[in-house]
């Protein structure tokens, strides 16, 4: 029985798909020189290729521009001979007809250019120039097909003219390549690969590559399109080399300094370049069984370089092998290694340069990067002896020691780190704090602490576990150092030793010593713990007489976190008072690193049982302070605030004797379950869970005793609109308004107008022109303590952490949140029209404020004299012009977009739309005002909303009109 065939609607793609310019780029052949040749004839008749095209076009091409050409010369071509003499008359015609714009002729045209060079060879040779300028006019199309007929006719032009052109080879290279630096990379590479064929055949590679590689210094722009042509003269079939890159490759890489290319003076960087992205090209084509050739190349080049620098150290000699290592570089970090034929031998080739005492600093930087690239490359496979040693004689080398330190930040996520690189880096570490010298100490720490960073970064919470990374400094031979030399953990213990008066102005080293600390073996840690906790208290008696600030509350957290990773015992409170934590909770309440001292302190204090301090009234006295937090729009402000509030014993209103049994969830535990989970796709849903919990009639028995909680779930849920998750937003919506049904008017109100009052004044600020966070990193670093110039690196990336801790890089939309508190309120109008003294004002305060700068149509006023300040400034000059500009520059506003703008008023407008009584509103005639002016207005939105505000007054005269 016949099967029927499926139907078209249900395949699963169109059998005709519209194709990108990318993919039709990518279909694009010109390779004629593996192409069969089927256009020969073997008829006695036809003398002529070109006459024998005529023929074959004349049936596929009957446009007017192609008829017009063969009336001009069908019956001047009939025979070799009649070609030859009317050649001049051929050629004249094909030019002035390729020069026609838009011609549909172009194929047949570009085919016969070929056949007449096929007849005429030598005699066609002359017109070629002409031809290649004509034909390189087409290029500038997006006609992918015009563009694959346009190189064919060049590659055929190469293919039969070749013999006449290596002959010519300046002339016709100093013409085509201005295609090498065209602005379109598809013709650049189309361009390359249509001249590959002509290179091959060059008999004189040397002097070519001398030409070409000298052009590069008027035109380096061609750097590129030279090293696309240099790997399709050396690019084969099926992912090979081709046979002539043997004997090519060597001679390029010869050109890369003048040890090996003498007599001649070339732009070495710009030759670099074109190779390097040879090797590029070509590293994205060979296969890796077939890369053999040019490894051997290269290494046969480095050798040969370094041979020479060990006998003489030249500068020029130096940079040429440091050009042949930026190759390399460019080798073994490709997908990790994944062209490294044989990793052995590179690994040889890279133990001999290292053990090397001539290297520049700028050549042991390139080998260090190598070899990193090769120790860390999934793809290439070394053994342990082979890493181990190669590991070991950097480390043992006398390249420069910050050069050693960079390489060794590289290594941190190498896989076998623990057991091949940590035991040779703590050595050396070692003897970098035997030297005298402070940089070597700082250099040192600098390393030491991003190991730790990387490794076993300190708790960012409460709940998570203090990881140990233990690092072991073992006792140095007797002869390599003095017999007093003092130990390295008893050295970073030193920088917490308090002085007496002394003042810190650099809280750099500390913070490492106290980062090192929990970590550094072998060490007492029962002796340790004293010392960080009087370094503690210190800090925190500095930061509560306000002679310090942020930057020492970083250095704090960090000092409470390595204290309680050394002495997790109850003895905390012996070491650290409650009231110090409390009191710089109260100072800096929405401080990260303040809120998380106190995370960590009471999260210990319930952990070890200490419920004294964890009573009702505790957490009352807590709430007091950090209550702001839960409405806060940087979500690890609020987490760290209810991770505080969860370790209190809250007193829960008792439950029904029918649930008794059911232990009682506080409203912030449920808070912090539903904090925990992120806004996704995914997990929303169970986010929503937890937050639905949280309306009115169901979180009462969840609340403490004490009117000041009943503000809580309020306060959470208004923050739940700082999420930007769009799926979150209706549902916390519906919650809010059970609470503004629910909770006394006045109580909700209160903590409701705070957040409108709160983000009009950050919309406003968001206008304002400027970078806040530069100005916030320019405070930090001006602060007591971070005078970090004399720590070297150590003090740099101090500062680095303390930017990162102390400014979130959380972007709020803030008029986004004031659309959805103002779209809230329009589902409970009747709970907000008694409250128009503070709502009337934060409308008239957007138009005046916020909209009228965006439309200026409906503006009062509109600032004439702009344009004319501006020419007053730029005819001003001196001192005077840069105060006008800083001062200009400080008051220009930028203004919302429009769409925006209408969006966020008809948001406003429709609260009041609801309103029931208008009269009897605040500011009602600047509102009956606003409604008239805001009728006329050109978006039809803004006039329906108006029109509902305006019908809620009930006019008789208006009121039949409202359908």
């Amino acid at each position: 029985m016949k099967i029927k065939a499926k139907s078209s609607y249900h395949k699963s793609e169109n059998t005709f798909r519209f194709l990108t310019f990318a993919e039709r780029l990518s279909n694009v052949n010109i390779d004629v020189i593996h192409r069969i040749d089927r256009t020969g004839s073997y008829d006695e008749e036809v003398e002529t290729y070109f006459s024998e095209g005529l023929t074959k076009w004349r049936d596929l091409n009957l446009t007017e521009n192609f008829t017009t050409f063969m009336k001009e010369v069908a019956n001047k071509s009939q025979s070799f001979n009649m070609l030859v003499f009317h050649q001049k008359f051929i050629v004249e015609s094909l030019k002035t007809h390729l020069a026609v714009k838009n011609s549909l002729a172009y194929q047949p045209l570009l085919d016969l250019v070929v056949q007449l060079a096929r007849d005429l060879q030598t005699d066609f040779y002359p017109h070629f120039p002409d031809f290649f300028v004509l034909i390189t006019s087409l290029l500038d199309t997006k006609d992918t097909e015009l563009l694959e007929w346009a190189f064919t006719c060049l590659s055929y032009l190469y293919k039969y003219l070749w013999r006449l052109m290596v002959k010519d080879m300046t002339s016709i290279y100093s013409l085509y390549s201005s295609l090498l630096a065209h602005k379109k990379e598809h013709i650049c590479k189309f361009a390359a690969e249509s001249f590959s064929f002509l290179m091959r055949k060059v008999p004189d590679l040397d002097a070519l590559l001398n030409h070409m590689f000298s052009d590069l210094e008027q035109h380096p722009e061609k750097g590129e399109g030279v090293g696309q042509l240099l790997f399709e003269m050396c690019k084969g079939v099926r992912k090979m080399f081709h046979s002539c890159a043997a004997a090519a490759l060597p001679v390029m890489l010869r050109k890369l300094g003048p040890m090996t290319c003498q007599g001649i003076s070339l732009p070495w960087d710009e030759v670099r370049d074109a190779l390097d992205h040879m090797v590029q090209a070509a590293v994205s084509h060979v296969d890796r069984e077939h890369f053999l050739v040019l490894w051997q190349s290269l290494q046969v080049s480095v050798e040969e370089v370094f041979s020479v620098l060990e006998g003489k150290k030249e500068d020029g000699v130096m940079e040429q092998l440091e050009r042949l290592l930026f190759i390399l570089h460019t080798l073994v970090s490709h997908r990790g290694g994944a062209k490294v034929t044989k990793p052995e031998a590179v690994c040889q080739m890279i133990l001999r340069l290292i053990e090397s005492s001539s290297l520049s600093a700028s050549c042991s930087r390139l080998l260090l990067q190598t070899t990193s690239s090769l120790l860390l490359g999934e793809n290439i496979s070394l053994s342990e002896a082979h890493m181990q040693k190669t590991i070991q004689k950097v480390f043992g080398s006398k390249v420069e020691k910050g050069l050693i330190l960079e390489f060794t930040k590289e290594m941190f996520t190498m896989s076998q780190f623990e057991k091949l690189f940590l035991p040779c880096l703590l050595l050396f570490v070692s003897g970098l704090f035997g030297h005298k010298d402070a940089s070597s100490h700082h250099s040192a720490l600098d390393v030491l602490v991003s190991l730790i960073l990387a490794k076993a970064p300190p708790p960012t919470d409460g709940s998570m576990a203090f990881e140990t990374y233990p690092l072991l400094f073992t006792p140095r031979s007797a002869g390599s150092q003095e017999a007093d030399e003092t130990p390295v953990p008893e050295l970073v213990l030193s920088l917490i030793r308090l002085t007496e008066g002394g003042s810190i102005t650099d809280l750099s080293r500390p913070w490492s010593a106290l980062v090192l600390l929990p970590h550094l073996r072998p060490l007492s840690q029962t002796d340790v713990a004293p010392d960080v906790a009087a370094f503690f208290n210190h800090l925190l008696h500095e930061i509560e007489a306000e002679k310090m600030g942020k930057a020492a509350l970083f250095v704090a957290r960090q000092a409470l976190s390595c204290l309680l990773s050394l002495d997790s015992s109850s003895h905390l409170l012996l070491l650290v008072s409650v009231d110090k934590i409390n009191s710089v909770l109260r100072k800096f309440p929405t401080d990260l690193s303040a809120l998380l001292i106190g995370d960590l302190f009471y999260t210990h204090l319930s952990l070890s049982g200490a419920s004294d301090h964890l009573s009702h009234n505790a957490l009352l006295q807590l709430y007091e302070m950090l209550h702001a937090n839960l409405s806060s729009n940087i979500s690890k402000i609020r987490l760290l605030t209810l991770r505080i509030f969860s370790q209190f014993e809250a007193e829960l209103p008792p439950l029904p004797e029918v649930e008794e049994h059911v232990e009682g969830q506080s409203v912030f535990a449920i808070c912090l379950l539903a904090e925990l989970v992120p806004a996704s796709v995914q997990d929303y849903r169970e986010k929503l869970l937890h937050l639905r919990k949280l309306r009115y009639d169901l979180v009462q028995r969840c609340l403490p005793q004490g009117p000041a909680f009943q503000q809580a779930p309020l306060r959470y849920l208004i923050a739940m609109l700082f999420v930007n998750f769009k799926p979150l937003w209706d549902s916390v919506i519906e919650l809010l308004v059970s609470h503004a049904r629910g909770m006394d008017n006045k109580d909700f109100w209160r903590v409701y107008y705070e957040q409108l009052e709160m983000v009009a004044a950050l919309a406003e600020k968001e206008l304002d022109e400027g970078e806040e966070d530069e100005d916030e990193e320019s405070s930090l670093r001006g602060e007591l303590g971070c005078d970090v110039i004399e720590s070297g690196d150590v003090g740099v990336l101090f500062l680095n952490q303390l930017k990162m801790t102390s400014i979130p890089n959380e972007r709020t939309d803030f008029s986004n949140f004031r659309s959805l508190l103002w779209r809230a309120m329009a589902q409970f109008p009747e709970r907000v029209e008694p409250r128009s003294r503070e709502l009337s004002p934060l409308l008239l305060r957007f138009i005046r404020n916020e909209f009228y700068s965006t439309d200026l149509l409906v503006a009062p006023t509109q600032d004439l004299r702009k344009r004319s300040n501006t020419e007053m400034e730029e005819e001003t000059h001196g001192e005077e012009e840069e105060e006008e500009e800083s001062t200009g520059g400080r008051q220009k506003r930028r203004a919302l977009p429009r769409r925006v703008a209408a969006k966020q008023l008809i948001t406003h407008l429709k609260v009041f739309a609801k309103f029931t009584n208008p009269r009897a509103l605040y500011l009602e005639s600047s509102l009956s005002e606003l409604y008239n002016q805001l009728l006329c207005h050109q978006d039809q939105q803004i006039q329906q909303v108006v029109l509902d505000c305006v019908l809620t007054y009930k006019d008789p005269n208006i009121t039949p009109y409202k359908e």
